[in-house]
């Protein structure tokens, strides 16, 4: 029987989705100091984006891939989330938002995907 969440798989997508929301925002962040400030929140939305939808990319074994997406994208944010506290305490809508980002990108992930045979 298949496993709804590959944990393993899920624990390699949060670590690669970490690296790319953490390397991908400081970026952005030195970027957006010098774009206008439309293009600059552009960029890191798009750069949260793409991080959570790398988390999300690979199902392995799960049963379920959109929820295994969603779980592998929302622990890529829990491994951010410390980060963001240390540096300014990001406001409660903001963190609503991003676990809402997360949850929709990382089972939209698998599915598009599969639409393009990716998978």
């Amino acid at each position: 029987m298949a496993n709804t969440v590959d944990v393993p798989v899920a624990i390699r997508g949060a670590s690669t989705g970490f690296s790319v929301l953490l390397l991908g925002t400081l970026l952005a962040q030195f970027a957006a100091a010098f774009l206008p400030r439309p293009a600059g929140i552009a960029l890191i939305v798009a750069t949260v984006v793409l991080g959570f939808a790398v988390a999300a990319r690979r199902t392995g074994t799960a049963s379920i891939p959109a929820l295994h997406g969603a779980v592998a994208a929302e622990l890529a944010y829990l491994l951010v989330l410390p980060l963001q506290w240390h540096f300014g305490r990001p406001a409660l809508s903001e963190i609503a938002f991003t676990v809402a980002t997360a949850i929709v990108v990382g089972a939209a992930t698998p599915a598009l995907l599969a639409r393009f045979g990716r998978v």
